[in-house]
């Protein structure tokens, strides 16, 4: 299982960065590849992770419960960010470019605050 997380993460960072390469040939910035790239540090950090999280003990309990818990302040610290740029039109995004960014931004948040809190428990 752990090899399938680290195949899975490198076939998800070659179509990631393909998909970067399109974006970027086309002038525009490619919002649309920041999800397989949210998809991809998941994959990492899962591989990283499973040993930890194949034992059900309480170390386990411990990192998932303080990588929720962090993440969630740098989540809410997210929002406070956008709302404010947008609403001083610092930040021209569309809907669809701003859920990008934040589902990216919330995936990889949690993830690799877990792999902080495995290496610090």
């Amino acid at each position: 299982m752990q090899k399938g997380y680290l195949i899975l993460g490198w076939i998800l960072a070659i179509q990631t960065a393909f998909m970067f390469f399109v974006g970027i040939m086309a002038k525009e910035f490619p919002y649309f590849a920041l999800t397989p790239m949210s998809l991809t540090v998941l994959s990492f950090c899962m591989h990283y992770l499973y040993p930890q999280f194949k034992q059900k003990d309480e170390r386990m309990k411990v990192i998932r419960e303080k990588g929720i818990f962090y993440s969630y302040f740098a989540i809410l610290l997210y929002h406070i960010i956008f709302m404010t740029a947008l609403q001083f039109d610092v930040l021209h995004l569309t809907a669809m470019n701003l859920l990008n960014i934040m589902t990216s931004l919330i995936i990889i948040t949690v993830f690799i605050s877990m792999v902080v809190m495995a290496k610090i428990y």
